[in-house]
């Protein structure tokens, strides 16, 4: 009953051990959403924050991976059946406040963790794609942006499976392949060009060095990454 004594709507079920009274509380969706690569952000965003809001005027456990509940057909647990309302975001919300849901850091439970992955790994994935440019570079590129998540994902107390991983980086991945690419970084820099080349209100008199590796690109000779490049160069491999 801790819906009730929390002023929480009235759940689709509640399922209760009998031996500690730990108790699973679900609510019914009207539209549902989905946490795979083709999800968008917004819903996911909305519910993250619902759900970090109810935990807390719940006390509930932020430990709790989310991934499974009790059976409410098991005769083993106490079962109750509330009501066959099926909520949308809006009415939930309308229980709670969610201003600084959800939480942010290693703390962040539940949807909030594709949130906090899903902005830390799209930010720094802008400018660290830059480096992987080169004939046929989409592989790595995957499996760079994955590596990525999942080494933030470590860092929460209770990390997302496999499957919410690979879903967060292969919508980054795909998305800054198709829209970073090195004819739209050209453009966008001849636009600026375009406009006078000015930085901090001068115009830019530095030109390109015919002779610097950054005008003649020896990576695309050696048919390798730039990044990979100047890594073996700082050992002294090339």
């Amino acid at each position: 009953m801790a819906w009730y004594d929390n002023d929480l709507p009235t759940p689709y079920w509640t399922s209760k051990n009998p031996e500690n009274a730990h108790a699973h509380i679900a609510y019914r969706l009207k539209v549902p959403f989905c946490t795979s690569d083709i999800a968008h952000s917004e819903p996911i965003r909305y519910a993250a924050a619902i759900e970090s809001a109810m935990i807390e005027r719940l006390k509930a456990d932020r430990g709790f991976a989310g991934l499974l509940t009790k059976n409410p057909l098991h005769p083993h647990w106490q079962n109750e059946f509330w009501t066959e309302h099926e909520y949308t975001l809006d009415e939930l919300a309308d229980y709670l406040d969610l201003k600084g849901h959800p939480l942010r850091g290693s703390e962040v439970s539940g949807l909030g963790r594709n949130c906090e992955l899903f902005d830390s790994v799209r930010q720094w994935s802008y400018k660290a794609i830059r480096e992987f440019w080169a004939p046929n570079y989409k592989r790595d590129w995957n499996s760079a942006v994955y590596d990525h998540v999942e080494a933030l994902n470590a860092q929460f107390k209770v990390p997302l499976p496999v499957s919410e991983v690979k879903a967060i980086a292969k919508s980054i991945a795909n998305w800054t392949y198709r829209e970073f690419t090195p004819d739209k970084f050209r453009q966008s820099q001849a636009k600026k060009g375009a406009k006078g080349g000015k930085i901090g209100g001068k115009i830019s008199k530095r030109k390109p060095v015919e002779s610097s590796e950054r005008t003649l690109k020896p990576w695309e000779e050696l048919g390798i990454h730039r990044a990979t490049y100047y890594r073996k160069k700082a050992k002294g491999l090339l």
